[in-house]
């Protein structure tokens, strides 16, 4: 590994990056604490002293209602023992003979023994059960808030944007922007092909976009919207007589039938999906789309059971090319062809070009690989100087953490999260890479010079606005008929001054509630009607403009201080108030109500 290439990308983070983040995760966490100021010694006593406090306060929890239940089980066998004689006396077999009385007379002592036992030993026991659970919840929330009090310092200190800060540090290689401006969406989309036509099934949950040596890429997590169907079911029980007639004498039986019935109609369904973008003028012809082979998840026996079956059809796949004039070539490795699966490629001379000896085995090892990083769970889509890559993996990690993700009263919590969450942060972005990693080319290749506009239509890409929106919420913008997740959308209306003025558009459903009535046949010969319950999906939107203003830097400020000055300004002559000022990363937002 240098400056500007990484070999090997699985062994590189094995032996190199993973032990060296740590080693970074933990010095920049150890220099948080150190500017903190707290007291670790102090806070683990106090943590202690609150655990104890926290373990007696169950016990005692525990022990109170176990006396509670003695309490209602003496007081119910009381009330019977009471009740008894006069159930002897009403006996139509009760005697006044001698033992007959001493029962009646004992049932009496015992049941007041009972009561009296309650109300002297009992109730009084619960009592001050009670009263020292009110001194241990008092010494509890003391306690609390003197942990709170003691890591307020530390918790302070988180900010946004800490993970992506560590990742660069690391491997500066990978460069991220502070935002994904309209500079760069240009160079994507004008240099490298990007569609920029923004799809209304789609919409921006999260964005962060820079460079590899100077080649542009983002990563997003979209919100997706899909119109499919639903299939809704009825039912209803029916009963009729039926009559059968044996030797010669008719008898009748009832008998019960359940009729079912279903509808088919359109539902909206919504799910989330996270990819890489990557622009590379490596190959711009090659055309394909190859998804994961799940190969981590086969043993080596398997792998060449799959590989021999799938190699003589491709042998297939190449004779019916060849006879129809087309130009697919079976590569020599055929592991790698058949775990790697873009057999719908468009030139092959390309392809090899770009998936060279090299390139496949370090490809392959990272697919059959089962203990470092995710193994084979890419897809990976080329679209000429296109690159997409959508990893399972980086569904399952919040890519936008909150600072409150780490605050907590107990240090060892706190420093347990913020190791654990970077770490795991890094992985799952380096290994988002991994596959373009694994390909020389991509990283020998640096793209040509780019003349950028004076001018652009907004500060902020529309995937950045959309990504802002959405962390507003979309309770700001849906219509008040929406019942549905919405997907928004945004339109930039004017931009000047650092602000963009946005008009963002929700899209949603409203629902409404509808019976159909089937006819099914049932087993009595009759035709009965099935009533299936099903909801319709009305399209509904609602449109409000949005001023997202881009806080810009100043010489000798730092972020607090950038920001109260930007405030300043935005109030200055602008009838807004403080508090419908919403920050989120480096953008103010304001939501024009009017």
């Amino acid at each position: 590994m240098d400056k500007e290439h990484i070999y090997e990308p699985l062994k590189t983070y094995k032996n190199v990056l993973a032990p060296k983040h740590e080693e970074n995760v933990n010095a920049y966490f150890n220099e948080l604490v150190e500017k903190s100021g707290v007291d670790i010694s102090a806070n683990k006593s106090t943590i202690k002293k609150l655990r104890k406090a926290d373990s007696q306060f169950k016990d005692i929890k525990k022990t109170i209602a176990n006396f509670n239940l003695l309490k209602v089980f003496m007081i119910v066998v009381a009330i019977i023992l009471f009740i008894m004689p006069f159930i002897h006396y009403n006996s139509a077999t009760f005697e006044f003979s001698g033992l007959n009385i001493l029962i009646v007379i004992l049932e009496i002592l015992v049941g007041g023994l009972l009561l009296f036992l309650v109300f002297s030993k009992v109730s009084p026991k619960i009592k001050k059960l009670k009263a020292d659970k009110a001194v241990l919840r008092d010494e509890i929330t003391k306690l609390t808030e003197e942990a709170r009090i003691q890591m307020e310092p530390l918790n302070n200190l988180f900010t946004e944007g800490m993970a992506l800060e560590l990742f660069k540090t690391t491997l500066p290689l990978i460069n991220f922007d502070s935002y994904f401006n309209s500079a760069r969406l240009d160079y994507l989309v004008s240099k490298f092909g990007l569609n920029d036509v923004p799809s209304l099934n789609r919409s921006t949950l999260f964005v962060k976009s820079g460079d590899l040596n100077g080649n542009p890429f983002y990563i997003a997590n979209d919100l997706v919207h899909e119109m499919g169907t639903k299939t809704y079911t009825g039912s209803i029980t029916i009963s009729y007589t039926v009559y059968t007639t044996v030797n010669g004498k008719r008898t009748a039986s009832r008998r019960t039938q359940v009729l079912t019935a279903s509808v088919t109609k359109p539902y909206p369904y919504y799910s989330e999906q996270s990819y890489l973008v990557y622009g590379n003028e490596a190959a711009p012809d090659l055309i394909f789309q190859r998804e994961d082979s799940d190969a981590e998840h086969l043993d080596q026996k398997q792998i060449d059971r799959l590989v021999k079956r799938e190699t003589k059809r491709l042998k297939r796949k190449q004779r019916k090319a060849t006879k129809k004039g087309g130009s697919f070539t079976q590569l020599g490795h055929s592991e790698f062809e058949v775990l790697f699966g873009a057999t719908n490629r468009n030139n092959e001379v390309q392809f090899r070009l770009l998936f060279t000896p090299l390139a496949q085995k370090q490809l392959l090892d990272l697919m059959k690989d089962k203990t470092i990083g995710y193994g084979d769970n890419f897809d990976f889509d080329k679209y000429n100087k296109i690159n997409i890559i959508y990893p399972e993996h980086l569904n399952m990690i919040d890519l936008d953490v909150k600072p409150s993700y780490f605050y907590n009263i107990d240090f060892e919590i706190i420093k347990e999260k913020f190791i654990s969450y970077n770490k795991h942060y890094f992985k799952a972005i380096y290994f988002t890479f991994a596959p373009i990693l694994s390909i020389p080319l991509y990283q020998q290749h640096k793209p040509h010079e780019y003349i950028y506009k004076d001018l652009y239509d907004s500060y902020a890409s529309f995937y950045e606005h959309e990504s802002i929106l959405n962390k507003l919420g979309e309770d700001k913008f849906k219509h008040p008929n929406s019942q549905t997740k919405n997907i928004l959308k945004a339109k930039t209306i004017k931009s000047g001054n650092n602000t963009d003025k946005v008009e963002v558009t929700a899209y949603g459903y409203e629902t409404k509630q509808h019976v159909d009535f089937i006819p099914k046949l049932g087993g009595d010969g009759r035709m009965h009607t099935v009533p299936v319950h099903w909801t319709e999906y009305i399209p509904v939107s609602e449109t409000t403009t949005v001023d997202i203003n881009v806080i810009e830097e100043e010489k000798n400020l730092n972020y607090r201080d950038h920001l109260e000055s930007f405030v300043k300004r935005l109030k200055s002559g602008n009838d807004v108030k403080e508090e419908d000022l919403i920050i989120i990363n480096r953008f103010i937002t304001y939501i024009n109500r009017k």
